[in-house]
């Protein structure tokens, strides 16, 4: 990778101590990732080293299906939006499956070009818990409120990220209830 490719030390140490799982990946080529944190690790049960390079496609399966794959691909290959928030079934190293509600992010450079995707993602059956909707929305804040401070800093923007991730919320909330109500 050349430093061009890189992310700022700064942005990548806390992006790698942050407690949401976030893997970063490569504009172009077939999005490999760059970086992948412990939180990601423990979610998924890769270790970092077995998934650098390759594209996040690897936790697909089976019954990944055609309708959830979709959209995450016409995001990673466009330009716009900056944001969305994609379901999808994913599998864990051990092949136990996971639904997960994946937040995806361009960060732009100084000229506003996209150079990375930052991606967190979320276990849909712990989210979807009523008691942990305000704990995953408050740390998922926090986290994005410090990527955008160190962001800037270094030139990058996140551009429409604290938008979608309000409504996300929203939405979870909202199946939450649906649940609750069965």
């Amino acid at each position: 990778m050349t430093a061009q490719d890189s992310l700022p030390k700064p942005l990548g140490d806390y992006m790698r101590s942050a407690r949401v799982a976030l893997a970063v990946s490569r504009i172009g080529e077939d999005a490999p990732l760059v970086l992948v944190n412990e939180a990601f690790c423990t979610l998924t049960g890769y270790a970092a080293d077995e998934v650098i390079g390759h594209n996040c496609r690897f936790l697909q399966g089976a019954d990944t299906t055609e309708e959830m794959r979709r959209p995450l691909r016409e995001f990673v290959r466009g330009t716009e939006p900056h944001s969305g928030r994609f379901p999808i079934l994913n599998y864990r190293k051990d092949g136990t499956s996971f639904f997960n509600f994946v937040f995806m992010t361009r960060l732009l450079d100084r000229d506003e070009s996209p150079r990375f995707l930052l991606a967190s993602q979320f276990d849909m059956t712990t989210a979807m818990r009523r008691n942990k909707l305000p704990q995953n929305d408050m740390e998922l804040t926090r986290t994005l409120d410090d990527l955008e401070q160190i962001s800037r800093e270094f030139g990058l923007a996140i551009i429409g990220s604290a938008q979608m991730i309000s409504e996300s919320v929203a939405l979870l909330a909202r199946l939450s209830l649906d649940t609750d109500e069965d």
